[in-house]
């Protein structure tokens, strides 16, 4: 999950996403992925993942992606009224057994710009 800041009264809190937030955003994921595939198959293309199809949807095929998180610690940061990319993560089995694939929310190297060396 991803996280904002949010100030109340003088003191920052980490704001995380809502599960119904999240949920939207997963029938979102879900629905895209979903149509892609079967333009994939009407096509006879075989072989495939669910991530390579987003990535030609988004057309960021040979694009550098990372998280928020990874990004900064390559010292670079998010430009203003960048929104991250929906992508699926690396299938996760819960406590009670149940396999899910978690949504990654990544940037491209295009929405980031890198800080300046000697910028005091």
């Amino acid at each position: 999950m991803t996280s904002s800041n949010k100030k109340v009264n003088g003191i920052t809190k980490k704001n995380e996403i809502t599960p119904s937030r999240m949920q939207n955003y997963r029938l979102h994921l879900r629905t895209i992925t979903n149509g892609l595939e079967e333009m994939a198959k009407a096509a006879g293309r075989t072989k495939y993942t669910c991530n390579q199809l987003l990535r030609e949807c988004y057309n960021l095929v040979d694009a550098e992606f990372h998280t928020y998180e990874q990004w900064k610690e390559q010292g670079a940061f998010v430009r203003k009224g960048q929104h991250a990319y929906l992508f699926w993560g690396k299938p996760i089995t819960n406590e009670q057994g149940i396999r899910y694939c978690p949504i990654d929310f990544l940037f491209s190297r295009e929405q980031v710009c890198f800080k300046e060396a000697n910028a005091l």
